[in-house]
């Protein structure tokens, strides 16, 4: 499980600017703590003021739902950790997938999908956006073959996730950057399984990062906002324009909260990805009837990709097929409440577990989950800041009652 960090510098400077976070008040006195700005509109001076505001002369507000002091802020500071031009933050994790495709897709459009992405983003495309002429295919973005297929594809956007949900599968984003780009494509990466303390995927290639905010990077599962992070600053007003035209804006509240969370991420990240470390491993040797998925287990398919597109650890998920029936499931989840509970999202600081097939992947068909490997069995593992000592011992006692 060798992952050797990189020199520290990147490290210190992604951590350092974290902490800046959105108080960039310079001046003898201001406030120790950002200002959370709740107001929904602003007063103008005269009507020239407001057309200069509109036309995105000045970098002043005039209306919430066009933009608000807590999200320019926090969307400059995750720009430049993730280094990119320009962020955008919208309501939530599915709204800024939602801008991405609005903005950047026509009728006929196509769009090449993992087939293995969180449910709602499969969903957003099989069920929604079909009806305006948006047809996508789907593929396995760690085959080579599907690879060179997309080489040679006529596409307009190829979505992916750096590690997949659920089944932790990492796609090498420097291969698919120069498969996208040579079918004259854009790669959209969600990146919120790693987030960019763990890959920057503009550095690998992509055009566009997706981030669920409200998971690890805010890490207290009390907001819910969305991250789009673009390189071609040509792009950035068509995709303000649609996230104030389809009401797509994030709150002040969740911005702020947000912007609290990601200052010590990089804290709460290190304890999270020793905990899934130890405990996969921990899992794996405990049960040789137990598939776990993890990155940094050298018997992961894609372990060798995630050693060289990782930096620093492999992740705070983990995902176990138990084999268990849903029944037997449902034992299991009672024996670790509530220390431990079912809640079916992730990235808290406590370790949580989830049920894909009936929670984040209920909306596929039976036989698309048995294609990814997904169920009744299958049981996902958000690791937390726990005791690691502690959260081992209490998932070995607690599979070993239910196997």
């Amino acid at each position: 499980m060798n992952n050797p960090l990189r020199p520290e510098p990147w490290k210190d400077e992604l951590e350092l600017s974290a902490l800046d976070g959105c108080n960039d008040q310079i001046g003898a006195q201001h406030p120790q703590s950002p200002t959370l700005v709740l107001s929904s509109v602003w007063q103008m001076a005269n009507p020239d003021a407001a057309d200069r505001v509109l036309q995105g002369s000045t970098d002043e507000f005039v209306y919430r739902r066009d933009g608000h002091p807590n999200a320019s802020s926090l969307a400059s500071v995750l720009a430049r950790l993730h280094g990119g031009c320009f962020g955008v933050l919208t309501a939530q994790g599915m709204s800024a997938l939602a801008a991405l495709v609005l903005s950047e897709l026509q009728p006929h459009s196509q769009v090449w999908l993992a087939n293995e992405l969180y449910g709602k983003s499969t969903a957003l495309f099989s069920n929604q956006l079909q009806k305006w002429g948006i047809s996508y295919h789907s593929f396995d973005p760690t085959s080579p073959e599907d690879l060179e297929a997309l080489t040679n594809s006529q596409c307009d956007m190829v979505l992916v996730e750096t590690i997949s949900n659920p089944r932790l599968r990492v796609a090498d984003l420097e291969k698919l950057a120069t498969a996208t780009h040579a079918a004259g494509s854009k790669l959209a990466v969600d990146n919120t399984f790693a987030t960019h303390l763990l890959c920057r995927p503009l550095d690998l290639g992509a055009d566009w990062v997706i981030e669920s905010l409200g998971k690890i990077v805010n890490g207290h599962s009390d907001t819910m906002l969305g991250l789009l992070v673009g390189n071609d600053p040509d792009r950035q007003q068509a995709i303000n324009q649609t996230v104030s035209t389809f009401g797509l804006a994030s709150s002040p509240l969740d911005c702020y909260l947000t912007n609290r969370g990601l200052m010590s991420l990089a804290v709460r990240m290190e304890r999270a990805n020793q905990n899934a470390a130890a405990l996969a491993t921990a899992l794996q040797t405990m049960n040789s009837a137990l598939r776990v998925d993890y990155p940094g287990l050298v018997t992961h398919p894609q372990h060798k990709t995630a050693a060289r597109i990782l930096r620093g650890g492999f992740g705070w998920m983990l995902t176990v097929g138990t084999g268990l029936a849903r029944p037997q499931v449902a034992e299991l989840f009672n024996s670790l409440a509530p220390e431990i509970p079912f809640v079916p999202s992730l990235g808290d600081v406590m370790t949580t577990v989830s049920h894909p097939s009936s929670t984040s992947h209920r909306g596929l068909t039976a036989q698309a989950r048995d294609e990814l490997g997904i169920d009744e069995g299958t049981v996902r593992i958000s690791c937390g800041i726990e005791p690691t000592a502690w959260l081992v011992d209490r998932f070995s006692r607690a599979l070993q009652n239910c196997l």
